[in-house]
């Protein structure tokens, strides 16, 4: 795992954590998780300017996500979409200041919306739009709305959701589009 993670920074990604299961309503774990990576990530001569993540599954409880990821010392958050179908959960395409809605104050940590996830799109379980033109034509509609506006289309593709040439190609067109 740590070879995996020097090869990615030595591309130029960006390392980021992807918590386990329960932190989205722990922030005492999120905070243990995103210290054990900054740690690892230290060891191996991983530097880099911002820490973020999203969590499984999507989950959120508001405001205890948050205030995990702010004392977990995380730079931002990429959670907030929709599982159920792509678009605007955050109703914007740009990234912005988290608010703690019970303390009535702005947070150190940034926002930035997902869009749209693979599975929502192409799932049986959601939308049903498989790996085909009608897949890529919604996911292209996003993409063009985001655009439209100066805005970021927010992709999340899962690597277990690369395995067929159907899948693959999509995501291919996807990210030429």
């Amino acid at each position: 795992m740590r070879d995996l993670m020097r090869r990615i920074h030595a591309r130029g990604h960006e390392i980021g954590l992807h918590p386990s299961y329960h932190t989205f309503r722990n922030p005492k774990e999120l905070a243990n998780e995103a210290g054990r990576l900054r740690r690892v990530c230290a060891e191996e001569g991983i530097e880099q300017a911002q820490w973020g993540g999203r969590m499984h599954y999507l989950r959120w409880q508001m405001p205890l996500t948050l205030q995990g990821y702010v004392q977990a010392g995380l730079d931002y958050d990429t959670t907030l979409g929709y599982a159920e179908a792509p678009g605007f959960r955050c109703g914007t395409c740009f990234e912005y200041p988290a608010f703690d809605p019970v303390k009535g104050e702005p947070l150190a940590l940034r926002i930035r919306p997902l869009i749209a996830m693979e599975a929502s799109v192409i799932s049986s379980l959601y939308l049903g739009l498989g790996t085909g033109e009608e897949a890529f034509e919604c996911f292209s509609r996003l993409k063009g709305r985001c655009r439209a506006v100066g805005g970021t289309f927010s992709l999340l593709w899962h690597n277990s959701e690369l395995t067929t040439s159907a899948q693959r190609d999509l995501y291919e067109r996807v990210l030429a589009d």
